[in-house]
């Protein structure tokens, strides 16, 4: 009897901790998953001009921006490696690659000579400085100066890490769409950025307003900390993309997207 016994709380405490490993494993594999769609508006417009799908699973981000029929993933530098961003083209099914260490390089060549230009704007883009307001119980965040504004309203992130990685990805991200598109230094995102991950939140609607512009922005952020079958899918065909696609230069990419300026800036010009 004592020995039935025995048999039978080893087992229960067997499966006690089996369970327990395998809850907490399934945390953390949960806890490295994230499911982001962002729609742009311009000022007073219900029709968005963009909406993008960010999936994070565990081992890198991709970047769905449905009008332009691209794909970006990005894969996290590291003490073993540096980080990159590679970018597919759906419609001409190439892929091309873009390391961490050089875009950033770039960025700081862009910043160094936008802080020596007259214009106001870009001088402030290469060394932001805002008055910045958080209010716990809203989840509002301002950051405010002349030239421009963020308002922005802001949940809880799931948890610490999930933040991180969030603000490590849009951070770069950033920096490589400041290139794509031919825009100011990204140093007033890079702010916002940085605010998100000290009070500890993710916006869910961001308002950008520049008084240089005639109108504002609005991106709007819906939050999902789990990834579903169909972005499981999607991420599938994204890695059958990314084996099949031809690997071309930054040139050669670029040039079938009518980014020459974006070319002369990544030979050093």
């Amino acid at each position: 009897m004592a020995t039935t016994f025995k048999k039978h709380h080893f087992r229960n405490w067997f499966m006690l901790i089996l369970f327990s490993i395998s809850w907490s494993w399934a945390a953390r594999t949960s806890a490295q998953e994230m499911r982001i769609d962002t729609e742009v508006f311009a000022d007073g417009e219900e029709t968005p001009l963009s909406h993008t799908v960010t999936l994070f699973d565990a081992n890198a981000v991709f970047d769905f921006v449905d009008q332009t029929q691209q794909i970006a993933i990005f894969r996290a530098p590291a003490k073993a490696h540096e980080g990159q961003f590679i970018l597919l083209d759906l419609k001409t099914e190439k892929r091309t690659e873009i390391s961490t260490e050089r875009l950033a390089g770039l960025i700081e060549k862009l910043s160094k000579w936008a802080a020596e230009q007259k214009d106001p704007l870009l001088k402030f883009s290469a060394n932001p400085t805002f008055e910045e307001t958080f209010d716990g119980e809203s989840g509002k965040l301002t950051m405010q100066s002349e030239l421009w504004t963020y308002e922005v309203a802001t949940i809880p992130a799931d948890d610490p890490n999930t933040l991180a990685r969030y603000r490590e990805f849009t951070d770069w991200s950033t920096q490589l769409n400041t290139l794509m598109n031919s825009s100011p230094p990204p140093g007033p995102r890079l702010a916002l950025n940085s605010a998100l991950e000290k009070n500890g939140v993710v916006p869910v609607e961001i308002r950008r307003k520049v008084d240089a512009s005639a109108t504002s922005l609005r991106a709007v952020h819906l939050f999902s900390w789990r990834l579903s079958r169909e972005d499981r899918a999607r991420l599938d065909e994204a890695r059958r993309f990314l084996a099949t696609f031809e690997k071309v230069g930054n040139e050669e990419f670029l040039a079938h997207q009518g980014k020459q300026e974006i070319i002369r800036g990544q030979n050093g010009d």
